[in-house]
């Protein structure tokens, strides 16, 4: 029995050995592989414990303590460090993953204060210039995925087209069909740890961006596209489904209450010094309830004439509303203006009229209301023939999304055509700090298209081009900072562009808008945050404006 034993150690020892040497030979050794029966080494004792514990010396260099060391013939190897590799990665039942650095990681934990974290480590910079690029292909299929800072991305010309794109983006080609999907906290992108051990950017009330446009080939010479945008404020502190593609509003954009609202209306078309906006009635409703009695607002400017205000040219009419007039009626079913859920204003308008709104809670950094447009009139009308009631309900910017589709057709009897219609959705949401979720959702919407055909007949070419873009039509999303304001009034630092403005189609956009990763993969230098300059070519009357950005 003892000799039977000891040939099965013997055995056990013969094929442990060319199963570490294989481990050297393929670099994928892992000094904390160990066989036998698991235990949890954190819960003994030291004294045993280090029977459990791999020994690296004999796993690694086949180093014994009875056995003569003689390098003449078998050099010397130095010791390596532990961590030469990176640290080990587990799963969460502790099993191993694999050893290596984290350089990038961006966790959402729902719920959870600040539970968006995004940690970027200083070989982010160091070892890839802020950009990771993974590759691979099989067959016809192609994928490729990117992190990092200033990607330039386009999807389509009226959805997301940026020259630095900070975020994730992945893509997907075959010989039919493509499909590209992109993400970022366009917020807070992150910004590069100082040190190995320094944390990520946290933030708790943030703005995620989701992106993905889908192509197929149609035939030999046709392709079809449609395009998905969506940018949206995100509590973490609220479970994943409470948030919403329409966004919430949390932290101080939704601190406080609603006390006062200002509509003001002015002339679309102030230049022509004709029309105008004019004004007749005014309503206003809590939770769908009338209260024009009690909450009367101030009226001011305007010219009246015939029972009307009107508004031309620099003229303006304001109405100011003191939401704390409130006095709840049989028909409510609230009593204080704490429980509001939603307020509405209708105004009987007419002309070439704008209608803007802003309230205590939609402020710039020093506490001054600030105006945001919801109604706009379809056209310079001058003879009233537009009149009608309009109601509107008041909220927060909290989402905007894009939703398109285009067809491009190449070479169809000499002809390419191409062509683009997306529709807009601008969504609000009423603040009110007793409501974190199911808070009462606005939305406006908006379309754009184009068209252009194009025909080449040696040495001519003939173009067309038709388009309609409405005047509210909106790329852009409002965005917070760190603690949580929006500042409606500062574009630079809470407002985040689909559609960069870059006439000269160079790296940098001609605007100037917040940006965290680091200016990177630019010959104009790194520290450059806006493109003040107009590219060599595009400018041959020399007046320091591009040449596709001017009006005839």
């Amino acid at each position: 029995m003892r000799r039977r034993i000891f040939t099965l150690l013997i055995c056990l020892f013969a094929w442990t050995l060319p199963e570490a040497s294989a481990q050297r030979a393929t670099a994928y050794d892992n000094p904390y592989y160990t066989t036998g029966t698991e235990v949890s080494p954190a819960t003994l004792v030291p004294s045993v414990r280090k029977w459990y514990l791999p020994q690296r010396l004999y796993s690694l260099y086949d180093w014994r303590q009875e056995q003569y060391s003689n390098y003449a013939r078998d050099h010397y190897e130095r010791y390596t460090e532990v961590f030469l590799e990176g640290s080990p990665f587990y799963d969460v039942y502790g099993d191993y993953i694999t050893q290596g650095w984290l350089v990038y990681d961006w966790t959402e934990d729902y719920p959870e204060d600040n539970g968006s974290i995004i940690t970027k480590n200083p070989r982010f910079r160091s070892w890839f210039n802020n950009l990771l690029v993974s590759s691979s292909h099989s067959g016809q299929f192609y994928s490729a995925l990117m992190v990092g800072d200033g990607i330039r991305t386009t999807l389509t010309p009226l959805t997301f087209s940026k020259p630095r794109f900070d975020g994730i983006q992945w893509d997907l080609t075959t010989d039919k069909y493509a499909l590209t999907m992109l993400s970022s906290r366009v917020s807070n992108t992150g910004e590069i740890s100082s040190s190995e051990v320094g944390g990520g950017v946290q933030a708790n009330t943030f703005t995620t961006l989701m992106a993905a446009r889908g192509r197929v080939q149609v035939g030999d010479f046709a392709a079809l596209g449609a395009t998905f945008v969506n940018a949206a404020h995100r509590n973490s502190n609220l479970p994943f489904g409470d948030n919403s593609l329409s966004g919430l509003l949390s932290g101080p954009m939704n601190a406080d209450f609603v006390r006062s609202i200002v509509v003001r209306i002015s002339d679309d078309s102030p230049e022509d010094g004709e029309g105008g906006a004019l004004l007749s009635r005014w309503r206003i409703f809590i939770d769908g309830v009338e209260h024009t009695g009690d909450i009367v607002p101030v009226v001011e400017g305007g010219i009246r004439r015939g029972g009307a205000i009107v508004a031309s040219g620099t003229d303006v009419i304001t109405l100011t509303y003191n939401i704390e007039d409130f006095s709840p009626s049989t028909e409510d079913a609230i009593d204080d203006f704490r429980e509001i859920e939603r307020i509405e204003i209708g105004l009987v308008l007419a002309n070439d009229y704008k209608v803007e709104v802003t309230s205590n809670k939609q402020t710039n950094n020093l506490g001054t209301p600030v105006f945001l447009p919801v109604l706009r009139a379809a056209g310079n009308v001058k003879d009233g023939s537009n009149q009608a009631f309009h109601r509107f309900s008041y909220g927060l910017p909290t989402g905007t999304r894009m939703l398109g589709f285009d067809l491009a057709v190449a070479d169809l009897q000499g002809f390419d055509f191409r062509g683009e219609f997306v529709r807009n959705f601008q969504y609000r949401r009423f603040p009110n700090e007793n409501m974190a979720t199911n808070q009462t959702l606005a939305t406006n919407e908006a379309q754009a298209m184009y068209a252009t055909a194009q025909k080449r007949s040696y040495p001519y070419t003939f173009f067309a081009e038709v388009f309609s873009i409405d005047a509210d039509y909106s790329t852009r999303a409002f965005i917070p900072n760190a603690e949580g304001h929006v500042y409606y009034d500062n574009e630079q630092r809470h407002l985040y562009e689909f559609v960069d403005d870059n006439d000269d189609q160079d790296e940098l956009p001609d605007w100037t808008r917040r940006t965290f990763g680091s200016r990177v993969n630019t010959r104009q230098g790194q520290q450059l945050l806006t493109d003040a300059a107009v590219f060599p070519g595009i400018d041959e009357d020399n007046d320091d404006i591009s040449d596709f950005n001017r009006n005839f």
